[in-house]
């Protein structure tokens, strides 16, 4: 060999063989020692397919040829090595031309680190898909064990609160028939409309526990029905533009809701606000929801950092946990965005039933 190329034989990270005309090893360096465990000395001779038995291969040029193939050829193998394991190959073959004639490099990479590390990716993978699954089904469960609960309470508030208030006034009313004393109809006028006020508020706490139109599968009519109930309250105006699909499944409508529900208890509360716009479109197979009010605004930094103020870490968690996101756009005296996205390819199940962020 000449000295240069004995150096990049030696030096080589791979293991390499030399092979003559008719297959048998000339040399060896020492990484092909270390990777099948034959002293050099010992394989010199001996034809290559003893390192690869039981696999026809054709280790040097076609009869006839005068000089080297330019390239070589990439071959998936089975090693044996001397203690009789055996390891996935990567064999090249690789014509050269040598003093003695028209040989071949034989390179050799033993693939098992690297099948074990595909395996490990592999299972790496499953892992995170197993661990996507288990968070959707906890993001499942968590939205219906809410609602569930938010159902029992406003069945409870039906069945039992409103019924005693309407008993009560309807018995109120039954008294005013018994008084003429002007003072004590002024107290029963006031008692009448305290009872009628507090009917009217039970009854918009069961349709926010439980909105009938969202049960109905539309989001922006349940959206509409509470911005109507805050106009009349706070007088507020409101826009409500565009729709996401009609097959969104009622768990994701749920979330959507909810999450707009509570961006618009900042409004009503904190924004002192004329006007808020609610918008709906359907983004990268998700809905994506707008809701911007021309309030006084507010920086969002400082709010989220003081105590009591968990409305908006809710929203964002929310909608990351769905697998979407959530951004709040606001500053003193210039109104407040909020905008959030959850994809409906993925959505949490109903009970009993079978990651792009957009521009």
């Amino acid at each position: 060999m000449k000295t240069q190329f004995r150096q990049f034989f030696e030096s080589s990270p791979d293991a390499l063989l030399v092979v003559d005309s008719v297959g048998r090893i000339r040399q060896a360096n020492a990484q092909a020692e270390s990777l099948f465990g034959y002293r050099r000395e010992q394989v010199a001779g001996e034809f290559a397919q003893t390192l690869f038995p039981g696999q026809q291969m054709t280790w040097t040029p076609p009869p006839g040829a005068d000089r080297p193939q330019p390239k070589g050829r990439h071959l998936e193998l089975v090693g044996r090595r001397s203690d009789r394991t055996q390891f996935p190959a990567d064999v090249a073959v690789i014509p050269i031309q040598t003093a003695e004639g028209p040989e071949t490099l034989v390179s050799i990479k033993d693939l098992s680190e690297a099948q074990r590390a595909q395996f490990a990716l592999e299972l790496g993978l499953d892992v995170l898909r197993s661990a996507e699954r288990d968070e959707q089904a906890l993001l499942d469960h968590l939205i219906h064990a809410l609602e569930h609960e938010r159902a029992r309470i406003a069945a409870d508030i039906h069945d039992d609160t409103i019924q005693i208030l309407s008993a009560a006034n309807l018995r109120l009313q039954q008294l005013r028939h018994r008084l003429d004393d002007p003072a004590e109809l002024e107290i029963l006028d006031k008692l009448e409309n305290t009872v009628s006020l507090a009917l009217g508020r039970l009854r918009q706490l069961i349709f926010d526990l439980r909105p009938s139109t969202l049960e109905q599968g539309s989001i922006a009519a349940a959206v509409r029905a509470y911005l109507e109930e805050m106009r009349s309250d706070t007088g507020i105006d409101y826009r409500v533009e565009g729709s996401c699909r009609a097959d969104i499944p009622a768990g994701t409508s749920m979330l959507i809701y909810r999450t707009a529900q509570e961006a618009l208890v900042n409004v009503r509360k904190h924004a002192r606000a004329k006007t808020v716009c609610v918008q709906f479109r359907d983004v990268s197979d998700g809905c994506l929801t707008r809701i911007s009010d021309d309030g006084v605004g507010y920086s969002p930094a400082e709010v989220e950092q003081r105590p009591g103020h968990l409305g908006l870490t809710l929203m964002r968690e929310r909608a990351e946990f769905a697998g979407g996101w959530s951004r709040i756009e606001s500053a003193p005296g210039g109104g407040t965005v909020v905008e959030f996205w959850v994809p409906l390819d993925n959505p949490p199940e109903q009970p009993g039933a079978g990651r792009e962020r957009a521009a």
